[in-house]
C-alpha cells in the first residue's frame, strides 16, 4: 500500500496558477516548460506554435503545453487575448488530458462555459498560495475547471458537439410557437451562447437564430398548405408576433406572399373521414 502522500502524488498536484489581461502582440517563448500546463482563453484572441504547427485561439478555448515541448505563443496585435492557467501533474492528470487531448498534434480543446471558468479561476486563485491554502479546496477547483473542456475526438472536434446540437434542435422543435430567445436554447443545452453558436455553424452552417427562423418558415409553409388555417392564426402557431412581421419575412425568403404561396403549392382541403359509429334504423 502506498504511502497516503506518495498516493498524492500518483494523482493530481497543481503547481502554480495564474491570470493576465495582455498587451497586444505580448509574447512568450521560444520556451519549455517542466509541467503540464492550459491556458484558458477567457477573451480576445492570438496564436500559439508547437512543432506540430500554428493554431488561432480564441474566446471559448484551452490550450495545452506539454512538458519538453518548445512552444510559442503571442497575443492578437487587434484583439489581445485574456487568459488564465494552470499547471499541473500527476497520473490522474495523464487520463484526464488523454480525455481531453487525444492527439498530441491537436493541442486546442473547446470551453463549454467561459464565464464559469473565470468564475471558478477566482476561487482557485484565491485558494491557492494562501496561508491557510485547502488541497482539497484546490483540487476541487481544478476538476470543476477541467469538467468545462468539452472532450475531443479525431480531428479536435468535441464529441459532445453532436448531442448538445441534437438537443438544441429538440427544444426549438417542441417551443418553436413561443417566442423563445437563443439565450434559452443556451441555457435548455447547459451551455453559452457562444459555444452554441459555433455548434451550430459546424452542424448546420448557419446561426442558432437562423435555424430557429428558418424552422418556423419551414413550418409555416407546411400549414399553408396542409390546413385551412388563417394566415394570422398560421402566424401566431409558428412564433411570430402578427400577421404583418410573418408576411414581410415570408415575403423576404420565398419572394412570394403566403396566401399566393398556399395557392401555387396546390392547397388541398384535408377531407374528414366520416366516422362509422353504427345505424340504428
Amino acid at each position: 500500500m502506498l504511502h497516503p502522500e506518495r498516493e498524492r502524488e500518483r494523482s493530481v498536484k497543481v503547481y502554480y496558477c495564474g491570470r493576465e489581461d495582455c498587451e497586444k502582440g505580448h509574447f512568450f517563448g521560444p520556451a519549455v516548460r517542466s509541467h503540464q500546463l492550459i491556458h484558458f482563453v477567457l477573451k480576445g484572441k492570438g496564436i500559439y506554435r508547437t512543432e506540430y504547427g500554428e493554431y488561432e485561439i480564441k474566446e471559448g478555448e484551452a490550450f495545452l503545453i506539454r512538458p519538453g515541448e518548445v512552444t510559442y505563443y503571442r497575443a492578437d496585435l487587434e484583439e489581445p487575448w485574456s487568459y488564465a492557467w494552470i499547471a499541473f501533474d500527476g497520473d490522474e492528470a495523464e487520463a484526464l488530458l488523454e480525455r481531453y487531448y487525444p492527439d498530441r498534434r491537436l493541442p486546442v480543446c473547446a470551453m463549454g462555459e467561459t464565464a464559469a471558468v473565470s468564475g471558478w479561476f477566482e476561487g482557485l486563485l484565491g485558494s491557492f498560495g494562501s496561508a491557510e491554502e485547502n488541497r482539497e479546496r484546490v483540487l476541487g477547483y481544478f476538476y470543476l475547471i477541467m469538467a468545462c473542456l468539452l472532450r475531443t475526438g479525431k480531428g479536435g472536434v468535441p464529441v459532445d458537439e453532436e448531442g448538445y446540437f441534437k438537443r438544441a434542435v429538440a427544444f426549438i422543435r417542441h417551443n418553436y410557437s413561443y417566442p423563445i430567445q437563443v439565450s434559452e436554447i443556451a441555457d435548455y443545452v447547459g451551455i453559452d451562447r457562444t459555444y452554441l453558436y459555433r455548434i451550430f455553424m459546424h452542424q448546420a452552417g448557419v446561426s442558432p437564430k437562423q435555424y430557429l427562423s428558418r424552422y418556423r418558415l419551414e413550418e409555416a409553409k407546411e400549414m399553408l398548405v396542409q390546413t385551412e388555417y388563417r394566415i394570422t392564426e398560421i402566424a401566431y402557431s409558428c412564433g411570430y408576433h402578427d400577421s404583418s412581421s410573418f408576411c414581410r419575412h415570408f415575403q423576404k425568403e420565398t419572394k412570394t406572399a403566403p396566401a399566393r404561396y398556399r395557392r401555387l403549392n396546390g392547397y388541398k382541403k384535408i377531407e374528414k373521414k366520416a366516422e362509422i359509429c353504427g345505424k340504428n334504423h
